[in-house]
């Protein structure tokens, strides 16, 4: 059985409600259905695409498709596969730009699907060439330096590889763990155990919950939270649910985090990948003076695809653990174990990897910080005191109150940061 209707969207309706819920009947029996959008629209139209049963939230596609199945057995990556009830249904259509005519949305169900879900290659285990621990940092008693990057994604969002080619990735940088933080669902959730123990790296469940005015990571296997709701719901339910948040890329383009909060999450991306591009931008470093000095501060590299030379770990958040496991990372992380690097090396042409033997490297020791690697290098504090670092292991007062302290090479490029 298909059914199609169509409806004109306008910027009145994005100002009233950017999630519009286009209803559908799933009769008894169906066991599976398929979703089309068409968007009609020219190309200011950027329309993304979801699924809310009666039961719940089912998934999010955002603009990375157009087309999805939910089964009982099996469902596209970024959606739930399982109990597909008889009852009313909903395609969410995610009005995220719209020109100023509007455009005209169609959605099609089918009930049952036509076709089946591909999550993607199922590529063979990489063989392991370096491990980030292996460098053996001083790490406090019974823990371990653990290298990894908290920001990935895959076809379960808007990522271009499957999982286990995404692992496959964290492997050849060298990665003790990669968070798989896919945008607005959990579907990739399930998946992750089997795929890190087949490619030997341990994958750590998130979801970055993402809207126009600003995207977080809300990390740890607790649910699906609403990206629909007030932010300051997102960092409540995620204290509630033993989970642990971060705010992402807070300074970075059209999606800088503009949320008002009550209540502050525990944790700040505050190196991102984007540095690269500017290496000696500050405007993070800015936004972070008006924060509270007590977060635990992040680094992600927000791999989505290789059409950039920037692979997983650029930059590396390494994460004092007692375990390389899931829930020890997060404890780390949690704790405020962390020190990030941004060391890379281009390994061809055309892609870069991070270097994690070598890197410098800035680990807190309660008022002090163990500078590594750095010698000639300058520290500066988040209020401005400058050090030129005169060995390669030196322990520098460092109060924590006067964070966040990065390593600056002669060209001011940012090398390790920590809190």
């Amino acid at each position: 059985m298909r059914h199609s209707v169509s409806r004109r969207v306008t910027l009145a309706d994005q100002s009233a409600d950017r999630y519009q819920r286009i209803p559908f009947e799933v009769p008894e029996g169906a066991g599976s259905f398929e979703v089309w959008l068409e968007v009609d629209g020219g190309p200011e139209a950027v329309v993304d695409l979801g699924c809310e049963g009666p039961d719940g939230w089912r998934g999010w596609s955002g603009g990375a498709r157009r087309t999805f199945i939910v089964a009982e057995d099996d469902a596209t990556p970024g959606y739930l596969p399982g109990n597909v009830v008889a009852g009313t249904w909903h395609v969410i259509v995610g009005l995220h730009t719209l020109p100023g005519s509007g455009a005209e949305v169609t959605v099609t169900v089918e009930t049952p699907a036509l076709g089946r879900p591909d999550h993607g290659p199922v590529e063979p285990p990489v063989a392991r060439a370096v491990r980030g621990s292996d460098r053996d940092l001083p790490a406090p008693p019974g823990m371990r330096w653990y290298a990894g990057d908290p920001h990935s994604h895959s076809l379960h969002s808007d990522g271009a590889l499957s999982l286990w080619e995404l692992a496959n990735e964290g492997v050849r940088s060298g990665l003790d763990f990669l968070c798989v933080t896919d945008h607005c669902t959990t579907s990739h959730h399930a998946h992750l155990p089997a795929v890190g123990e087949r490619h030997g790296i341990t994958l750590v469940p998130g979801q970055e919950i993402t809207t126009h005015a600003g995207h977080s990571n809300a990390y740890g296997d607790i649910g699906f939270i609403d990206f629909r709701r007030p932010a300051q719901d997102w960092v409540d339910t995620v204290a509630e649910r033993g989970g642990f948040m971060s705010i992402n890329h807070p300074v970075s383009g059209d999606c800088s985090w503009l949320h008002r909060l009550d209540r502050e999450p525990g944790g700040v991306e505050l190196y991102h990948s984007s540095w690269y591009e500017e290496p000696i931008a500050t405007s993070c470093l800015a936004w972070f003076q008006r924060w509270r000095r007590d977060v635990v501060l992040i680094g992600g590299g927000d791999f989505h695809n290789r059409s950039k030379p920037l692979r997983p770990g650029l930059p590396t958040t390494w994460v004092a653990a007692e375990e390389l496991s899931p829930d020890a990372i997060l404890d780390g992380i949690r704790a405020g174990r962390t020190a990030m690097t941004g060391s890379g090396r281009f390994v061809s042409g055309d892609e870069a990897r991070p270097v994690l033997d070598t890197a410098p490297i800035l680990l807190r020791e309660g008022e002090e910080l163990l500078a590594l690697a750095a010698t000639g290098l300058v520290l500066i504090s988040g209020g401005g005191r400058r050090l030129v670092v005169e060995s390669d292991a030196q322990r520098i007062a460092a109060p924590k109150g006067d964070a966040p302290y990065r390593l600056e090479d002669s060209h001011r490029t940012v090398l390790a940061l920590s809190a």
